[in-house]
């Protein structure tokens, strides 16, 4: 499997907290996506830390205490490692339930999910309008535990292709794993590491230096010297 590792220097001035963004994966049926917080660390001025990552994509159901909103955390779930689907054989493909209030997946076949994606299949157990159910994308976070880094209230008899992309986001932050936040604020106010397209396409090192301006500058690499 393809290992990307994103090494963060904090030449900021001051100690700072970071927070780290997945790109949401393109969600088909139109359904407003929310972006989670994944990865949080207290950096000291002068220190860093690094994030190491793979092609381990997870189809994440869950729920939320309230309307998904800025704010809101996500702190329970379930989930299942997915395979993407290829131009010759179809993706991994769940079927979502949900029993006695808490959403579940359970994989099935014969797998159906287009080529790049997974497959998330709702039935018919939400009130409409869903504002509590939640499917999306998760990853491995810097605790090993697997978190949910994208999601979606999804409608009643949807069959949705998720297609991840190994974009992220850095910026400082408050916020804490597991919160939704605004896509747009993270996109306009953070740096980028995108290893899909531009100078990141083809690599797997991206070295992040916050400088005193609190700019992010991001450079690629094969490996790490």
């Amino acid at each position: 499997m393809e290992n990307y590792m994103i090494s963060v220097e904090n030449d900021r001035g001051a100690n700072t907290n970071y927070a780290i963004f997945m790109e949401p994966p393109q969600f088909s049926g139109g359904q407003q996506p929310w972006m989670n917080v994944w990865y949080t660390s207290f950096v000291p001025y002068h220190g860093s830390f690094e994030v190491r990552t793979g092609l381990d994509y997870y189809a994440w159901v869950g729920s939320v205490p309230t309307s998904p909103a800025p704010g809101v955390v996500i702190n329970s779930g379930m989930n299942m490692l997915g395979r993407l689907g290829t131009s010759s054989v179809p993706g991994s493909t769940y079927e979502m339930q949900v029993i006695q209030g808490f959403p579940t997946i359970q994989e099935v076949t014969p797998p159906t999910a287009t080529s790049g994606s997974y497959e998330i299949d709702t039935g018919s157990d939400f009130t409409v309008p869903n504002n509590t159910y939640l499917v999306g994308l998760a990853k491995v976070n810097h605790r090993g535990q697997v978190a949910p880094v994208a999601s979606m209230a999804p409608l009643n008899n949807m069959k949705i292709q998720i297609t991840p992309k190994m974009k992220f986001y850095i910026m400082e932050s408050q916020q804490v794993p597991g919160e939704i936040v605004d896509y747009h604020s993270v996109a306009r106010e953070g740096g980028v590491i995108d290893f899909t397209s531009g100078e990141g396409q083809g690599k797997f090192f991206a070295r992040v230096i916050q400088g005193n301006d609190g700019r992010f500058k991001v450079e690629y690499m094969d490996l790490p010297n």
